[in-house]
């Protein structure tokens, strides 16, 4: 008896691990749609762009002709709607949030005050430290 409950606390142990593992389909939801969400874990931002090029490069190859389908799954599919398919992955997988980012950091090590993305907080701190420097001048 006390086996057993033992093995069973390590597989509910094994089971939980499983469930909250961070890869595979996420239920979300927002105001009005509740949907699923995938996350593919990728070494570095190179292999995340190598793997968007080259979902891209299958989808140019496939409306070259030269791709074809070989698996029964797919058979039914059309190329344009299998190219389709694969151009809004590639396009979903695109670093936006990372862009954006990138260019937030960009405007504030450059100071660029009148980018989109600088921070108003840090605009308002730096116009009022040039404004003091210009007084004690």
């Amino acid at each position: 008896m006390m086996k057993t409950n033992k093995i069973n606390k390590q597989k509910l142990k094994c089971l939980s691990k499983i469930a909250n593992s961070p890869c595979g389909l996420k239920k979300e939801q927002n105001a009005r749609y509740t949907f699923r969400t995938s996350t593919i874990p990728f070494d570095d931002h190179t292999a995340y762009l190598s793997m968007a090029t080259a979902l891209l490069e299958v989808c140019v190859l496939a409306l070259d002709g030269q791709g074809s389908f070989y698996s029964k799954t797919l058979s039914n599919q059309s190329l344009d709607t299998s190219v389709k398919l694969v151009l809004e992955m590639a396009i979903e997988m695109m670093p936006h949030d990372d862009m954006f980012k990138y260019q937030q950091i960009l405007a504030i090590l450059e100071e660029d005050t009148e980018g989109t993305h600088f921070p108003e907080k840090l605009k308002k701190l730096l116009k009022s430290n040039a404004d003091e420097k210009e007084e004690n001048a």
